[in-house]
């Protein structure tokens, strides 16, 4: 077997554990969110890190075979791998996709114990219930076939990759901008919220009368029950205005 025809397998088994993953993740949200999402980073139906995952469990613990300490690598591993993807989405693009702060025994946000766990059951299951059988399917086509497919549907997810990295280099300049214009606009509506106020306490202060406002300005500590912050309104209006 060439090393050509086993980059092919393998990536052909990328793919459908990738595809696994997606589905798990939008089959989650609909149970969870009652609502379909797609789930995947990247625009075709596929969650990479699902792949890469599974090709790592098979890749160091593959001749592992029982079944509590398959689980616990295979949890370790997934997890490890988790947080370092997590890590280097956000050094790279400067946005997180997941956070677990506030799951219980999460480490940083990035991974929690509900996760180690899934991992690790469905990593155990693909080394040793899945894997083979997937194994046996794969072999059984002809080279040219695996060639093929792993040729068409490599074309395809790379041109999703090249995609979805241009928009991923954007977002956060786009995020910045975003949040800029927010930030401006909350202040345009400040600043018109002050200016009513501003004119409705200058209202306020004219109809008192020249006893009453020389009453405020001399009695700093004057206050009226009713309204404790009336007369420091009324009070910071006098002195800007001199009277």
């Amino acid at each position: 077997m060439t090393m050509l025809l086993i980059c092919a397998q393998w990536f052909l088994y990328w793919t459908a554990y990738s595809f696994v993953g997606w589905a798990w993740e939008t089959m989650l949200s609909v149970v969870l969110r009652k609502r379909f999402e797609d789930r995947g980073m990247l625009n075709g139906p596929i969650c990479p890190i699902y792949g890469f995952g599974a090709l790592l469990v098979l890749a160091l613990l593959h001749d592992v075979r029982n079944p509590v300490a398959l689980f616990l690598a295979s949890g370790v591993v997934a997890c490890t791998l988790e947080y370092v993807s997590s890590w280097a989405i956000e050094k790279l693009y400067h946005v997180r996709f997941w956070d677990y702060t506030g799951k219980p025994f999460n480490i940083n946000g990035r991974v929690y114990l509900n996760g180690f766990l899934a991992f690790g059951l469905g990593a155990a299951t693909i080394v040793l219930v899945v894997q083979p059988r997937m194994a046996d399917i794969v072999e059984s086509w002809p080279d040219i076939m695996v060639g093929i497919a792993a040729a068409v549907l490599f074309v395809a997810t790379a041109v999703d990759w090249a995609i979805t990295q241009a928009g991923l280099h954007s977002f956060d300049s786009r995020l910045a901008r975003v949040s800029e214009q927010i930030k401006m606009r909350k202040l345009e509506q400040i600043e018109a919220i002050d200016t009513r106020i501003d004119i409705a306490n200058e209202v306020l202060a004219r109809s008192l009368s020249w006893q009453q406002r020389r009453l405020v300005r001399i009695f700093p500590r004057l206050t009226s029950p009713r309204d404790p912050d009336v007369v420091s309104r009324i009070r910071r209006i006098l002195e800007r205005r001199g009277w």
